[in-house]
């Protein structure tokens, strides 16, 4: 039986409510990182394989200490039955390896399941789905007015893309799973590490200049700013503790830093935005930048200069459509890939593959999703190799 074969058994047995737990932890050799695991678990599981990350036990390897980045539900909507499953198996198997192994980091398509769908029942969101795969082909002459019927019909479902699309395979399941890894404190905010020597902040989509006011962080040294974020959680979970641990819908709230879809409108902010270059010819500023809940900022004055960050959430086809005119000249279209987005002292912005070193004074972001659905294949997943 093959690493793959035995860590999917585990997920399976661990979904199918069995009590099992990682291996015991031995001296580090290996700090990595993995971004937005939003594929099958045998990929996902192929791609720790292909890197020499799993053990023979289908367990992650005692002497190694990974990241997940955030963003364990959802793909590729033709995929849609197995998506409302694979992401179970996949987050199950993380979760029950202690926390100094594996450091799971929250993200939008996580907080979606118990802030937005905090309360809908799944009959709610299959309907909603349905009618929303409606309106996505209705032509768009008319779908201004199909979108302001499906709002009236469904009022509990932020924008017929929440259903159609972005969040497409959600479940209760999920739901109580995210539930109580948040009452266990499995998940994170923000992690701290380092890359090239240097100290870095982790979380999904990045902090902006915009976040840190919210926090008052004064200091921002990347384990101050994860410790607050990290408070931060803690207290949105604290208010609904007692009604999900009673079985109750509620909504979790991290606004906010992080602001839900309502109304007609897609959520933005701490887990939702990514950097563009806000002069492409497709920007459109009054969306991606609104006050309420910014869904893009541009790096170059949003980003605190001097924070190294890694982060998920961005792959590189999306990156390179948003930045095109920050692009390396050797930097291709491929799938993929661990980036780096830099933007110096003087205000320059530069997008470029691999991990490049920054300068003191340099805004970073060293960019990990690594479209683990698209590429070729699971050892063509990038992963990033963090300092021990």
């Amino acid at each position: 039986m093959s690493t793959v074969v035995r860590a999917i058994a585990q997920a399976t047995a661990l979904r199918g409510g069995a009590t099992l737990t990682g291996p015991t932890l031995i001296t580090p050799t290996r700090r990595l990182a993995i971004g937005d695991p939003q594929s099958s678990s045998e990929r996902f599981f192929g791609a720790l394989d292909a890197h020499d990350l799993l053990g023979d036990d289908g367990w992650l390897r005692p002497d190694v200490r990974l990241v997940a980045m955030g963003d364990y539900f959802d793909y590729r909507v033709s995929e849609r039955d197995a998506g409302r499953v694979e992401g179970v198996l996949i987050l199950s198997w993380l979760a029950a390896h202690v926390n100094d192994h594996v450091t799971i980091l929250f993200g939008n398509h996580d907080a979606v399941r118990v802030i937005e769908f905090g309360t809908i029942t799944e009959e709610r969101f299959r309907e909603a789905a349905e009618a929303a795969a409606a309106v996505s082909e209705t032509p768009r002459a008319q779908r201004a007015a199909a979108e302001t019927e499906y709002l009236t019909r469904f009022p509990d479902v932020p924008t017929p893309g929440y259903a159609a699309r972005d969040f497409n395979a959600f479940t209760v399941e999920q739901r109580a799973l995210v539930q109580r890894m948040l009452l266990a404190e499995r998940f994170s905010l923000a992690a701290k590490c380092s890359v090239h020597g240097r100290p870095a902040l982790m979380t999904h989509a990045g902090i902006t200049k915009r976040e840190l006011d919210m926090l008052c962080a004064r200091d921002h040294h990347p384990e101050t700013i994860a410790q607050m974020l990290n408070f931060r959680l803690a207290g949105g979970v604290r208010v609904v503790a007692d009604s999900w641990r009673r079985g109750e819908p509620a909504a979790m709230s991290l606004a906010p830093l992080h602001v839900p879809g309502e109304a007609g409108e897609e959520g933005g902010g701490l887990l939702y935005h990514r950097p563009a270059d806000p002069e492409r010819l497709d920007a459109d500023p009054a969306w991606e930048g609104g006050a309420r809940a910014p869904r893009k900022y541009d790096p170059r004055t949003a980003l605190p200069r001097g924070l190294v960050q890694v982060v998920g959430h961005t792959g590189h086809t999306k990156a390179i459509k948003e930045m095109p005119r920050w692009r390396a000249d050797d930097c291709d279209d491929a799938r993929g890939g661990i980036r780096t987005l830099r933007v110096d002292h003087t205000g320059t912005a530069t997008y470029r593959r691999g991990v490049h070193p920054a300068a003191p004074r340099d805004a970073v972001l060293y960019m990990t999703d690594p479209e683990m659905h698209y590429v070729a294949t699971p050892a063509d997943v990038a992963i990033l190799e963090l300092d021990l």
